[in-house]
């Protein structure tokens, strides 16, 4: 009998505990695919390859800035375009509709992002010569039904209108594609100065500020730039990368790229423990069997291989399926997960580390109770048995 037979045979006869083992390290490499997917997508989110930088008020990014701060830095040297945003929020109809609505300056604002939007000129047009209109992502636009030319009441409760009302009404002038992955599609630009104007409180404060630098100049460079100028202003700023300015604003709901490593760390320890316990009984249980199979002449090597080559037959099985489930589930979750982790998927790095770990884990788990059972010399395994 092959050594392929013989390893499927015992998987055949210990059916239950091998289901069971299967489940486990399946649930674990479900979690491995998709935790290791979004800390990716999470760590690269914001990386455009643009260069763009965010200036922000130093204290917090959630602290206004006055507008001044945007028409000083029209001054500094190596600025290519540069335009201002400020945090609207509000909601559709119901509080769990909660919107990613941003106040920006229309001109300099597609100025600076436009080579990451899709949006046709008659949209363009519409968007810029109309203080009541709004551009809508697409996913957005999925999500609710919304077509160009709708009207789009938006609630806020925490920002109050002159007139007293907290309802603020547009009209979509058009809904906007990302020109790649990255591209969050989930928000709706409004006019900054319709806001401002309509707005009771911190008038003529901005968000934050987006630059493009100029071509040869190194963005670190004029990161420093800028934050010297604001240096002895009451209002200081911080000038980053986009990248770690959009971590930082999801870093508000915690630390996700630290507490997805410590799932991903406690899931593959307890993984460890299952397979090795299993592995382990599963030998003790098979003693006489082994004792056999040395008496009929083979090999403490062989019998070494079958032993380890179970073990890893059903985690590579097991562990292959979890990865498909994961890749299944991230795909479905996708564009409920674009705001913080754009481009989310479980790419083939993610399934080749994934097959690696689970080679390392079916030897490290089997090696030390499969070399002691074969070992063992035969006449005593024989009488274990």
């Amino acid at each position: 009998m092959s050594g392929m037979r013989l390893i499927l045979s015992n998987i055949r006869y210990a059916w239950l505990r091998n289901a069971l083992l299967v489940l486990s390290i399946l649930i674990a490499y479900l979690l491995f695919g998709a935790l290791s997917a979004f800390e990716r997508a999470y760590s690269t989110s914001g990386d455009t390859g643009a260069g763009r930088i965010i200036t922000a008020n130093k204290i917090s990014f959630t602290q206004p800035m006055p507008i001044s701060h945007f028409r000083t830095m029209q001054s500094v040297g190596g600025v290519d375009a540069s335009s201002h945003a400020t945090w609207f929020g509000g909601y559709y109809r119901e509080p769990a509709n909660r919107l990613h609505t941003i106040a920006v300056e229309p001109h300099s604002y597609l100025a600076v992002y436009g080579s990451d939007l899709e949006l046709s000129e008659e949209e363009k047009s519409s968007f810029l010569s109309g203080q009541g209109s709004v551009l809508v992502g697409a996913q957005m636009a999925a999500r609710f039904g919304w077509q160009v030319g709708d009207q789009l009441p938006i609630i806020n409760q925490q920002i109050m209108r002159t007139d007293g009302a907290n309802t603020w009404i547009f009209t979509i002038a058009g809904i906007v594609s990302g020109t790649a992955a990255y591209v969050d599609t989930s928000f709706l630009y409004i006019h900054y100065d319709l806001l401002n104007e309509a707005r009771t409180s911190d008038k003529d404060t901005i968000g934050w500020i987006v630059t493009k630098p100029a071509s040869g100049i190194d963005a670190g460079a004029l990161a420093g730039d800028i934050d010297r100028v604001f240096a002895t202003s009451p209002d200081r700023t911080t000038t980053d990368s986009e990248r770690s300015f959009a971590q930082t604003f999801v870093a508000q709901f915690g630390d996700l790229a630290l507490v997805t490593m410590l799932i991903l760390a406690a899931a593959f320890l307890s993984l460890l423990m299952i397979v090795a316990s299993t592995t382990a009984l599963a030998i003790q249980q098979r003693v006489r069997e082994i004792g056999i199979l040395k008496a009929l002449g083979f090999s403490h090597k062989r019998v070494l291989v079958l032993l380890m080559g179970e073990s890893l037959i059903v985690t590579l099985i097991a562990g292959t399926l979890g990865l498909v489930l994961a890749g299944y589930f991230v795909r479905v979750s996708a564009n409920s997960l674009v705001s913080i982790a754009p481009g989310i998927s479980v790419s083939a790095e993610i399934a080749a580390i994934g097959v690696v770990s689970m080679i390392v884990l079916a030897i490290v788990a089997s090696a030390v109770p499969a070399w002691r059972a074969v070992n063992a010399t035969t006449s005593t395994v024989l009488r274990r048995g």
